[in-house]
């Protein structure tokens, strides 16, 4: 028979906590794993609470909470369904604060130094790894890992170190097996949930975080990984660091692996302290730990079927209890991490790194870049199939005119939207993995933007590049190949520029595609080929100059039909066709470059309003 004393035993070392420190493969200055003086995280008084539209009272989430995480130790978060665990976490991390409808306020303290978790200075000396891993698909771990450090640690630390600093956490966290596997995803199949995780963890420890948050790092995971996980998170604890952690109803050997437990019970606390003095906590007031039960099932059965009104008779519910010390006067405790004033590292190396991330993205998924290519291809050759030929007729026959002006009109509209589709498609499903990155200082937006925009290009190109090459020869068009390539590389890069600005704007994916519709339509409807720009609303007229379609159609147009004789013959008053269109089109030959200047000007306008908007969006957490 099991007792109650060996409930609470500590399980055994696992091969992750029994491994060996490897010595000389990194600088003990960064080594994650080295031993140093750990620094004790205490809260009081955090309060959360929504507003509610016609209702007086708020609705409270937390409640005067308080609580501590010794130094080297393991504090567990438990509690129900909608305790506040995630909330509390959130706001301890710097990741909730007052907004709109939600009040936050908290008093927390590092080494008893008062600070503000919302504090850039202070967010370095945090590693937050989220409940749904957001990692890049296409990484190993081995290369995310190496990415995390290279970007977030000093440049003076050479890329050999890195390396080593890297080989060194594969080591630890037991990723040896599965370091050069893709990660994969929903899509991509890869590693295992509980390598992924430990990849998650692994990313976060190379700047040597003094704190260290998790979100549900065991979430479904099976109970060996589960454990796996929390042993890497002791052998990072004994070094010094802080580690703070949500969890729902873990096995016991899981929750025996745990030094500290707070307790939420509906946004107040229950329990707080070590946990080898949880039982007595417990027995004191009324509820012994049964034998051969799971401590964590038990807790979490007496804080779901007894009454709130009873637990406060039996003083579970209680107010603070820790003793108030005096504040001590600030100083640069937080700037610790970087020591001496080390630089980060370059723009240009976040702009190698990301862009060597985005190249090695299209390499691994080539299933994007294909369907691009096929889609594009096929639509081609169908426009080639039907108009083969169509750009020797004769322009003076209203209908042989008239399939030649169609299909010039048809291949903008195909370099339009077979590029802005996917391009705006894209930026919501990638937001986690920026929005993780952004907020540990991994690189800055502009960079970030500035490595997709690479990636875009080089993508359009070759997309645009196939479409025009099938359809220019078959179709016979009459506009020179390269100033056509031009054209329709231009329109597209500015429709990639309006739906990043799109996609910035939204935060997922299904968003996204209902947002279709605004991306092609006024479009079409601006660009005076469905009705005369002359017979729009004066009031309406304005906005054919955001429209890049209109300027794309306004060159090709006139450059395909420049020698067709737009001028009516002498003594005749009936214009030509190609006269009334240059006029319902206002073309006008002398102005073309002035048209490609404003395609170019609208690319940039829609690109800086995509960057304001993704630094809008980036403090947004969830």
């Amino acid at each position: 028979m099991i007792s109650k004393h060996n409930l609470f035993m500590r399980s055994p070392k696992s091969d992750v906590e029994s491994q060996p420190a490897i010595r000389g493969d990194c600088t003990h200055e960064h080594d994650p794993f080295a031993v140093r003086s750990g620094k004790v995280l205490n809260w009081r008084n955090v309060e959360m609470s929504i507003k509610n539209r016609g209702e007086k009272d708020n609705v409270s989430i937390l409640k005067n909470v308080w609580g501590e995480v010794p130094p080297g130790k393991v504090c567990a978060i438990m509690g129900p369904s909608g305790a506040g665990k995630t909330s509390l976490l959130n706001i301890l991390s710097g990741r909730s604060r007052t907004r709109k409808n939600v009040v936050v306020s908290q008093d927390m303290r590092f080494d008893n130094y008062a600070v503000n978790p919302t504090d850039a200075k202070m967010k370095k000396q945090i590693a937050f790894v989220e409940q749904h891993d957001s990692l890049q698909q296409t990484s190993t771990p081995r290369e995310a890992i190496n990415f995390s450090a290279r970007l977030r640690l000093p440049r003076s630390i050479s890329d050999s170190d890195v390396t080593k600093l890297t080989n060194r956490m594969i080591t630890e966290l037991g990723l040896n097996s599965c370091a050069d596997t893709v990660i994969g995803g929903q899509l991509i199949r890869g590693i295992s949930g509980g390598e992924r995780k430990r990849t998650s963890v692994g990313v976060e420890l190379v700047v040597k975080p003094g704190l260290i948050f998790l979100d549900e790092p065991t979430s479904g995971l099976d109970s060996y990984s589960a454990l796996r996980i929390v042993q890497v998170l002791k052998k990072v604890a004994t070094s010094g660091a802080s580690v703070l952690l949500t969890i729902h109803q873990p096995a016991s050997e899981v929750f025996n692996s745990f030094d500290h437990l707070l307790l939420l019970n509906k946004g107040r606390i229950m329990f707080q302290g070590d946990l080898k003095t949880m039982p007595q906590y417990f027995a004191d007031r009324g509820h012994p730990l049964p034998i051969n039960t799971n401590p964590a099932d038990w807790i979490m059965y007496i804080a779901q079927t007894v009454d709130e009104k009873d637990l406060e008779k039996s003083f579970f519910l209680s107010e603070n209890t820790q003793i108030e010390s005096e504040i001590k006067v600030p100083s640069d405790i937080e700037n610790k991490r970087s020591g001496n004033g080390e630089k980060r590292v370059s723009y240009g190396t976040e702009i190698k790194l990301l862009f060597k991330r985005e190249f090695n993205n299209i390499l691994r998924d080539k299933s994007l870049l294909v369907g691009r290519l096929m889609i594009t291809g096929s639509l081609a050759t169908i426009l080639s199939c039907i108009f083969v030929g169509v750009g020797k007729a004769d322009n003076s026959d209203s209908t042989q005119f008239n399939s030649h002006f169609g299909v010039s009109i048809l291949v903008c509209i195909q370099s339009m939207f077979g590029t802005g589709a996917p391009t705006l498609l894209s930026f919501p499903a990638e937001r986690p993995v920026f929005l993780r990155e952004y907020a540990t200082n991994h690189y800055s937006i502009f960079t970030y933007m500035l490595s997709r925009l690479f990636v875009e290009a080089f993508i359009t190109i070759i997309q645009i590049t196939t479409l025009v090459a099938i359809t220019h020869w078959t179709i016979e068009f009459q506009i020179n190949f390269f100033l056509e390539l031009a054209i329709c590389y231009g329109l597209a890069m500015s429709s990639t520029a309006l739906a990043v600005m799109l996609g910035c704007a939204v935060e997922e994916v299904k968003t996204a595609a209902e947002f279709l519709p605004l991306l092609y339509v006024p479009q079409m409807l601006f660009a005076g080929f469905f009705v005369a720009t002359s017979l729009i609303p004066k009031w309406l007229r304005w906005a054919q100059y955001l429209c890049s379609l209109t300027y794309a159609v306004r060159l090709f147009v006139g450059l395909e039909f420049k020698d067709c004789g737009y001028e009516s013959p002498i003594g005749s008053s009936i214009p030509t066709n190609c006269e009334r269109v240059f006029t319902s089109n206002e073309i006008n030959p002398d102005h073309f470059w002035l048209y490609a200047l404003t395609l170019f000007a609208i690319f940039v306008f829609f690109r800086s309003v995509a960057l304001l908007l993704l630094m809008k969006k980036a403090t947004k957490y969830y």
